[in-house]
């Protein structure tokens, strides 16, 4: 709790006045060996805050979200006023524990062993823009992170994770015994839009992190932490949020459509039985062969060319899946003639690939043209 604001407060009520205010001594404890997160799992990721750095920790950033190999997690948190009144905009902040700015060496910068952790700033990142060599009578320079005094809220999303998240644990920071913090909470919301809280523990210490047990609630999508006591007062700051992610996996979509072989396609590319399904890619020049598709479907693969031999199943491939489904196999080896054929000609086949291996993606490409594989082939 920013116990030295509060109790300064009416005698600093002008926030941005050129004077300063006394502060209160206080004896700052030993939270060297506080132990601030349960050994990590397998499997388990952390939020930990550690890639925000700054030389100047008067530049440490607002922060929108997080991301990791977990996905993203959007962050966004409000502030709540002298007044009383709550304020929409985002003032999630990182704070260093290891270099305390504003008034908060003697809570957030004890558990020196955190880090970096996150807070609702007492300024908006715009206002400090505006006013950047702006004077607080309590904190000095409004510049720095510094928690906000009457209240905050913080609000994680964790809907854009890559699968279902199995939540484990939370650090939380600085809630005391005086009735600043007695109303503070952790909340869990799930899938089904059921809320799970977590009331918090109060510590006589200053900047006491305590590890809240999230009891491996799963399918959360939001974390919510409300710093709240009796009066308008609250803050503290967060660390080490330690979850699981299990990716979900989409069923393969359902095959659709059905194929045709290279000798349909060459004989209706014109004429009474034209197949719109061309529309016009018959006059289109193939690659490097300064031939048109039709023409390389009615080039013969002479001396047994495979660049002919694939480029057939491989125009077949094109127009089939324009209206029929394919499968992981097929899919890989229509990708693979199109990088060959973005290189060679018919004059140089083999410059970048052996013929045994044109002529393995051309059997794969007739396979899925016939209908041995795929959706099958048409009636």
């Amino acid at each position: 709790m920013k116990k030295n604001t509060l109790r300064t407060f009416g005698l600093c009520l002008g926030l941005l006045g050129l004077f300063s205010c006394e502060q209160e001594n206080m004896v700052e404890p030993d939270l060297a060996g506080v132990a601030v997160q349960p050994a990590a799992e397998p499997g388990y990721y952390t939020i930990d805050f550690e890639q925000f750095t700054a030389e100047n920790p008067e530049n440490l950033p607002f922060i929108s979200e997080v991301s990791g190999a977990y996905g993203v997690v959007g962050v966004h948190n409000m502030l709540r006023t002298s007044s009383g009144a709550w304020q929409e905009t985002n003032v999630a902040r990182i704070y260093d524990a290891m270099n305390p700015t504003g008034d908060d060496a003697h809570d957030l910068g004890q558990p020196k062993q955190l880090g970096k952790m996150l807070i609702a700033n007492q300024y908006t990142e715009a206002y400090i823009a505006a006013n950047p060599d702006a004077i607080d009578g309590v904190n000095g320079r409004i510049a720095g992170p510094n928690d906000n005094a009457w209240g905050a809220k913080m609000n994680l999303d964790f809907s854009k994770a890559k699968g279902a998240v199995t939540m484990r644990s939370i650090t939380v920071v600085d809630i005391d015994t005086d009735d600043n913090e007695n109303q503070s909470y952790v909340m869990l919301t799930t899938t089904d839009g059921n809320t799970h809280k977590f009331d918090l523990e109060m510590y006589s210490t200053e900047g006491y992190p305590q590890v809240v047990d999230l009891k491996g609630i799963t399918n959360v999508v939001k974390l919510e932490v409300m710093f709240d006591g009796e009066g308008i007062v609250g803050s503290g700051a967060i660390d080490n949020i330690v979850f699981k992610v299990v990716e979900t996996t989409p069923p393969p979509a359902a095959p659709y459509g059905c194929t045709l072989t290279q000798g349909y396609w060459k004989n209706h590319a014109s004429g009474k039985k034209y197949d719109a399904t061309w529309d016009g890619m018959e006059d289109d020049v193939f690659y490097n062969s300064d031939q048109t598709y039709l023409q390389v479907l009615n080039t013969a693969p002479k001396g047994g060319n495979a660049y002919y031999i694939l480029a057939h199943q491989f125009i077949a491939a094109k127009l089939n899946m324009k209206k029929a489904s394919s499968t992981p196999e097929v899919t890989a080896a229509f990708e693979k003639a199109m990088s060959y054929f973005e290189d060679a000609t018919p004059a140089n086949p083999y410059a970048t690939v052996s013929k045994e291996m044109l002529v393995e993606w051309a059997g794969i490409l007739a396979d899925y043209n016939e209908g041995k594989t795929g959706p099958g082939h048409c009636d």
